[in-house]
C-alpha cells in the first residue's frame, strides 16, 4: 500500500514540476466597453498593460484563461502567446545574463575610481542580484537608483540602461554635465532586475508579475517573489531619494500612486509632476500619474519605494516594443537619453 502510494506522490511530484517548468504562455486581450467594476477586478487579477484607442490591452497566463473569460467573455484575442512574434527572431542578439554579469565586471574594473560592483542577493535559480555603485565618494548625496528588466521579457530596457551607464561613465572629467551628475550624487544601476526570467526571456517569475508582487499602503502583508523579496530589502536598507524602474513600451513616464485614483499628498504632486515634465520635455512622453495614465495597477515598485521611504520613484515605459530590431536600439536609446539624465539631474 505504501508503495503504492510513494510511486502515486512521485507521479504528482513530477506532473507539478512539468507545469512549474512548463514555457510560459501569456495571452493579450483587448478589453472593451465593460463595467468599471468589473474592469477594477480584472485590474486587480491580471496586468493591463496600456490604454488602446477603446479600451485597454490586458496580459493573461494561458492558465488563467478561463478564469478571465468569464468576468470580461466578450474580451478579443490579440496574441495567443506574447513570446511567439517576429521580435523573438532578434532576442538572440541581445545580452543574455552571463553578458549582463561580464560587462557589470568589466564596468567595476574598468572605472575603479568611481564604480562598485555590489551583490544584494541570490535569485531562485541562484544567479547574483547586482547593483552597480557610482559614486565618488562623500556623504549626504542623494542617493539614486535606475533598474531595468523587472520584466524579463522587456530586454531592450536592459540594452539601453548598459549603454547610457556606458557613457556617464566614460565621459566623467570629460563632460561637464555628466561629470557633474556623478559627482554630486551616488547613482546605483541594477540591468537586471529578474535574472531567471530574463535568462528565459519570460515575462514573469514564478507564475507572477514582479511590477505586481510588492505590497502596498491597502496590503501590506501581500507575498511577494525572490527577487522582489531581494529588492525590497535593498531598497528599505538605502532609502533611495530617488528611483526610476524602466519598462517597455508605451512612452510614457509615470509617478504613484498606481494602486488607487487617489493622488499623492498635494505637496509631492507638486514635485512628481515637475520631474515627470521634465523628463518628457524633450521625448514627448505622455506624462502622469500611473492609475490615470493607464489603470489601476496594485503592487508596483513605485508605489512601494514611495509609500516605504518617500522615495521619488518613477516607472518609465520605453519606445513601443519589449524587443526591438536590434539595429533600432540607438534611437531607443536617444529618445531616453535625455529622459534619464533629466531624472538624475533632478535631485540636487
Amino acid at each position: 500500500m505504501f508503495k503504492g502510494l510513494t510511486g502515486l506522490f512521485l507521479i504528482l511530484l513530477c506532473l507539478s514540476l512539468n507545469i512549474t517548468n512548463a514555457a510560459e504562455k501569456i495571452r493579450s486581450y483587448e478589453v472593451t466597453g465593460i463595467h468599471p467594476l468589473k474592469m477594477n477586478k480584472i485590474a486587480r487579477e491580471f496586468e493591463v498593460v496600456q490604454k488602446l484607442e477603446k479600451g485597454f490591452e490586458v496580459y493573461v497566463l494561458e492558465e488563467d484563461a478561463e478564469k478571465f473569460l468569464k468576468i470580461a467573455p466578450l474580451a478579443k484575442l490579440l496574441n495567443a502567446d506574447i513570446h511567439v512574434d517576429e521580435s523573438l527572431k532578434e532576442a538572440g542578439k541581445y545580452r543574455k545574463y552571463a553578458d549582463v554579469e561580464a560587462d557589470l565586471k568589466s564596468m567595476a574594473e574598468t572605472y575603479k575610481s568611481l564604480a562598485t560592483l555590489e551583490t544584494y542577493g541570490k535569485s531562485a535559480q541562484g544567479r547574483n542580484l547586482y547593483a552597480l555603485k557610482i559614486s565618488t565618494g562623500g556623504e549626504n548625496k542623494p542617493k539614486l537608483m535606475v533598474t531595468a528588466a523587472t520584466h524579463g521579457d522587456e530586454l531592450i530596457t536592459t540594452e539601453v540602461l548598459f549603454t547610457l551607464t556606458n557613457e556617464l561613465l566614460s565621459n566623467f572629467n570629460k563632460d561637464t554635465r555628466l561629470t557633474k551628475m556623478i559627482s554630486t550624487r551616488d547613482i546605483y544601476i541594477i540591468p537586471v532586475v529578474s535574472p531567471d526570467s530574463f535568462e528565459a526571456r519570460e515575462r514573469y517569475v514564478q507564475r507572477r508579475d514582479p511590477n505586481r508582487a510588492y505590497p502596498w499602503p491597502e496590503n501590506p502583508n501581500s507575498k511577494s517573489v525572490d527577487v522582489i523579496d531581494a529588492m525590497m530589502k535593498f531598497a528599505d536598507s538605502m532609502k533611495f531619494t530617488g528611483s526610476l524602474d524602466l519598462h517597455a513600451y508605451g512612452r510614457l513616464v509615470m509617478y504613484p500612486w498606481g494602486y488607487t485614483k487617489k493622488a499623492p499628498e498635494a505637496g509631492d504632486v507638486v514635485g512628481f509632476k515637475d520631474l515627470v515634465q521634465a523628463m518628457a520635455k524633450d521625448n514627448q512622453y505622455k506624462a502622469g500619474q500611473i492609475s490615470t495614465t493607464i489603470y489601476v495597477a496594485e503592487g508596483s515598485s513605485a508605489d512601494y519605494f514611495y509609500w516605504k521611504s518617500g522615495t521619488r520613484a518613477i516607472a518609465a515605459e520605453l519606445g513601443r516594443e519589449k524587443i526591438p530590431s536590434y539595429s533600432k536600439i540607438p534611437s531607443i536609446v536617444n529618445e531616453s537619453r535625455e529622459m534619464v539624465w533629466s531624472f538624475l539631474e533632478y535631485f540636487n
